[in-house]
């Protein structure tokens, strides 16, 4: 992380709203995002939970171990900083954003959804974010030209 950091020019995280880490879990990409502005991880996928499906079985604890990690980044970067920031970071709550095209009939698009995520996701409240897309209208990212432009995003990605 402190790579990327120094690639981004970034030298401090005291002053960034959200972090994102892609993941990808069985053959499915989906986000997670730490909001500094609202104390909380969010789980950002373009799927909905099945119905016989718990999210911990979905998502097993990924959530928290990554929260946790960041967190130990973040005081171990910080180290002359506030120190009950991993605490702080430990307790935000985890919420799974529940955007107006969640859908469960697409199953192979789910990095380009991500990466459409990671672009348009500013931290505002999940029924307010606007990004173009649509539910249940998957023939809108290939015709956006969306597909293609970040496919080729996604090689950085792996």
């Amino acid at each position: 992380m402190k790579k990327e950091m120094k690639h981004a020019q970034v030298n401090t995280l005291e002053k960034v709203d959200l972090v994102f880490f892609p993941v990808v879990a069985s053959g499915h990409y989906y986000l997670l995002c730490i909001n500094f502005m609202k104390g909380s991880l969010e789980l950002i996928d373009n799927r909905l939970l099945d119905n016989n499906i718990s999210f911990v079985q979905k998502y097993k604890n990924h959530p928290r171990t990554l929260l946790r990690a960041f967190a130990t980044f973040y005081v171990t970067f910080h180290s002359t900083k506030n120190k009950n920031m991993f605490e702080e970071i430990c307790n935000f709550k985890t919420k799974t954003l529940k955007m107006k095209w969640r859908s469960n009939d697409n199953y192979h698009d789910c990095g380009v959804y991500l990466l459409k995520h990671m672009e348009t996701y500013h931290g505002e409240k999940d029924i307010e974010w606007e990004n173009g897309l649509q539910l249940n209208n998957v023939d809108q990212i290939e015709h956006d030209g969306i597909t293609k432009k970040l496919k080729n995003a996604m090689v950085f990605l792996m």
